[in-house]
């Protein structure tokens, strides 16, 4: 049964303003609609992110640094979104292991993840946030507006915010590993699954794919069906959508350390798409109470939890 506030959720977006629509422009740009059906995108190496670091700062025990680099999808990208803003929260000492903490949906900027990365340092773990093309920093719209406005624009942002996380990933030289809520969670999934390293990797309410959270849950409310032909173009969306999955990448066995972490009322993340995603890998799946809208705001501690223990699993596996 889906959680009360899920349901209210979903009266709202169906109901809401314009702004809160999805794909409000329809399919756009065939082209990079394209960009979903080729697994290439992801599975091809990517540079390091070459970060030109700012000076750090001490901020209550943490030390904060700010860096900006080019997106290795930039000939993709509008010139607005090439530049990918970066911001590291580490202990004093500096050589804590890594979590790549990815955005959930309209989560613009660091404010959201900045509480998590506080309660990660309590375990030793630094965090790595970076804006993904089209959010935040990488704006091409108004703040009154929706961000992805296309399909197209969908495919961008998700394509080119793993290849910015894996870049990244490049760059490290410590244990590090990717994490998120919701579509960060997907993007998570995504980026461990297609990475070249022994990653850990962490994700509350994470699909193993877009195409069950946007057809499956109440977030199908919110698209502007009427722009991409009606209804009826449901099976093409779907297509789309579920052809980027971590279930087409080799369950490698250092996924068996994952930790995911699922509410079954979830109204926006379908509970078997979590399930799917924690077969497929054989990882540590646990069930929450309550929602998604209700997920991060009560269980945060027990997500900072499951990222600690997605590292400690992966040592014991790499010992």
């Amino acid at each position: 049964m889906v959680h009360f506030v899920d349901v209210a959720a979903g009266a709202l977006l169906r109901l809401g303003p314009a702004r809160s629509r999805v794909f409000p422009d329809g399919w756009g740009d065939q082209t990079l609609l394209e960009l979903l059906r080729d697994p290439g995108m992801l599975s091809e190496p990517v540079p390091a992110a070459d970060i030109m670091w700012g000076r750090k700062e001490e901020r209550r025990g943490s030390r904060v640094t700010r860096g900006q680099f080019i997106s290795p999808s930039a000939v993709l990208l509008p010139e607005e979104a090439r530049v990918v803003t970066v911001e590291q929260v580490e202990p004093p000492s500096g050589t804590a292991p890594l979590m790549i903490l990815l955005p959930a949906w309209n989560d613009h900027g660091f404010e959201q993840r900045r509480g998590l990365a506080a309660l990660l340092l309590r375990s030793g773990i630094g965090s790595i946030m970076f804006d993904v093309p089209l959010y935040g920093s990488r704006r091409t719209t108004t703040e009154s507006e929706q961000a992805i406005r296309t399909v197209a624009d969908f495919a961008l942002m998700g394509v080119g915010g793993i290849r910015d996380a894996l870049s990244i990933s490049e760059s490290l030289q410590r244990t590090h590993g990717f994490a998120g809520f919701s579509m960060g969670g997907n993007l998570a999934a995504l980026a461990a699954a297609a990475s070249r390293f022994r990653v850990a990797m962490a994700g509350m309410a994470a699909s193993h794919s877009p195409g069950p959270v946007y057809l499956d849950g109440v977030l199908s409310h919110a698209i502007e069906w009427e722009s991409l032909g009606g209804r009826t173009a449901e099976p093409r969306l779907r297509d789309l959508l579920s052809s980027a999955s971590a279930l087409e990448f080799e369950a490698r066995d250092h996924l068996g350390a994952a930790v995911l972490l699922a509410a079954k009322s979830d109204g926006f993340v379908p509970f078997d798409a979590a399930q799917a995603l924690a077969r497929h890998w054989d990882a540590d799946l646990r069930t929450l109470p309550g929602g998604h809208a209700t997920a991060l705001w009560r269980h945060r501690p027990s997500f900072a939890e499951a990222i600690a223990d997605s590292f400690r699993r992966l040592e014991a596996l790499d010992a």
